[in-house]
């Protein structure tokens, strides 16, 4: 049996995680392994419950949140990689013209990331107001 907070609305879970395992399809917890999946009964948010393949560190997540973030990881990588390549170019005006047209997109999606994120959030905060206080904190990635 263990006890979590719902890192959405801040509900106090009670649950007991067996042997019973998901498939893990966010790209940016590969080491991490899916012990349990519930919906929070009072935010009715969907959350993953994930433990660390080697130290067995548990990690709880808001989905749909961490979602966003975890579909622009890897066109952020995309990018980086194209980035890491005209950085090689040898004329100069020409790697700026291309270096600024992929660093306008890198940021475009972040900003898209942070406004879809910070629209999930202005959704939990409309269904439980009490429980906004360092929502900030408790989905950050750590």
């Amino acid at each position: 049996m263990k006890f979590f907070k719902c890192p959405c609305c801040n509900k106090l879970h009670f649950t007991r995680v067996n042997g019973l395992t998901f498939e893990n399809s966010y790209k940016t917890l590969q080491e991490f392994t899916i012990k349990k999946r519930l919906k929070c009964g009072k935010c009715h948010n969907n959350l993953a419950i994930f433990i660390h393949n080697k130290t067995s560190e548990t990690k709880v997540i808001w989905e749909e949140y961490y979602k966003v973030y975890d579909d622009a990881f890897e066109k952020q990588r995309d990018f980086q990689n194209q980035k890491d390549q005209i950085i090689e170019i040898e004329d100069e005006q020409e790697k700026q013209r291309q270096l600024e047209i992929v660093l306008k997109k890198i940021r475009q999606l972040q900003n898209e990331v942070s406004t879809n994120q910070s629209k999930l959030r202005i959704k939990a905060r409309v269904i439980s107001p009490e429980a906004s206080a360092g929502m900030s904190e408790r989905l950050s990635y750590k």
